[in-house]
């Protein structure tokens, strides 16, 4: 964009080869270069060279790959919009601009306008419309293309948020409140500043509130999250090396259960289930499907077999190797049983499978943890 302003013979090719002509301001259809004022050339220049969060296009999204196989077309009736931690909603797009994914835009909101990056449209657009937004026609349109002005602007509230944190700490502590502020967030316009914080109770700030809008002098919303939704906003790095899936890719928190780690025998170890966030780490779900259909083909964990050399119990299964441990109750050595002899077992009723078993016990390893702490990284 530089270079096309400060040549002029490139920015007179640039704008009078275009396909779109009717573009120019009225009037100066044609006319040469010295006419056209710099504010109308920059207008002109952005709308071609549209602004790009290259954040977002280099990054890794696993929730978008299902839509990447249709080309985005032209021009969109709706668009999904992207905004700070993730945070989505689905626009109008009555102007009919033309996007591509990564796209800075500027949108309507309830008491003004905010910034956000397209990240879906067309084709991709109407498919969640379906899936995701239950068919429900967004309220808000997209105003315009961002500007360099305008990112000028996001970043210095960017900036502002760090100071915004820090005041809101330092007045949670002088009204004694039991909360942990997370993160803030201004609106692109600056008539709203959203605190998230996280608590392990309700409670009632609206002292804070008032102390809030003196200091910041625009509208203050308060906003309880979920501890996955603070290691989301923080970040970080997980065991894995990788930064956490809530924060890079992961955009949808799902409900992660004690029965996700169960059927992979994992370790009954609170430390090596729970992520960041003291819950269940997302990663549990990945590997759930598959494991679930293979684990069709195994007796459960601590079924009962009868075999020649005695009565045993069903410790570990192996999926990989289609196998399953078998524990003998007369000298406690383990036995490897095919799934072809399992095949044979149950056909013969030589197996009995537990009515009731203990959740704990459900694990391969017992490293001391409670029910109660198990039940607790549920969420």
């Amino acid at each position: 964009m530089d270079d096309i302003l400060n040549d002029k013979q490139n920015l007179f090719t640039y704008i009078f080869n275009t396909k779109y002509p009717e573009l120019l301001p009225p009037g100066k259809s044609g006319c040469p270069y010295q006419l056209l004022t710099g504010h109308e050339i920059t207008l002109l220049v952005q709308h071609y060279e549209p602004i790009l969060n290259e954040k977002f296009r280099c990054g890794f999204h696993v929730a978008s790959l299902k839509y990447c196989n249709r080309p985005e077309p032209d021009y969109s009736n709706f668009c999904e919009v992207t905004f700070k931690s993730k945070r989505k909603q689905l626009y109008k797009n009555n102007q009919m601009f033309v996007f591509s994914t990564g796209t800075f835009v500027i949108v309507e909101v309830d008491n003004g306008s905010d910034i956000g990056t397209v990240t879906a449209s067309g084709h991709n657009a109407a498919e969640k419309l379906k899936a995701q937004y239950k068919n429900i026609e967004p309220l808000y349109s997209i105003l315009r293309l961002a500007n360099l002005d305008d990112l000028d602007r996001f970043v210095r509230n960017t900036d502002d948020e760090y100071i915004a944190v820090n005041k809101t700490k330092h007045l949670v502590h002088k009204h004694k409140l039991e909360m942990k502020v997370t993160d803030a967030e201004w609106q692109f316009d600056r008539q709203r500043l959203t605190i998230y914080f996280s608590a392990p109770q309700r409670i009632d700030f609206r002292e804070l509130v008032k102390d809030l809008a003196r200091t910041f002098k625009t509208r203050i919303e308060l906003r309880q999250i979920s501890t996955r939704e603070e290691a989301k906003r923080l970040g970080g790095v997980g065991p894995c090396g990788r930064d956490l899936c809530c924060e890079s890719f992961a955009c949808e928190f799902c409900h992660v259960t004690l029965d996700h780690a169960r059927i992979q025998q994992l370790s009954n170890n609170v430390t090596k289930l729970s992520g960041y966030c003291g819950r269940l780490k997302c990663c549990l779900l990945y590997e759930y499907d598959s494991y679930s259909e293979s684990m069709k083909k195994f007796p459960p964990v601590n079924s009962m077999v009868e075999l020649d050399d005695g009565r045993g119990k069903i410790v570990k299964i192996d999926v990989f190797r289609d196998v399953v441990y078998v524990q003998l109750e007369s000298n406690n050595t383990y036995k490897i049983i095919t799934i072809l002899e399992l095949s044979e077992l149950y056909r013969a009723g030589r197996i009995k499978v537990p009515a009731n078993t203990d959740l704990k016990a459900l694990f391969c390893e017992d490293n001391g943890a409670s029910i109660e702490e198990l039940q607790a990284l549920e969420g």
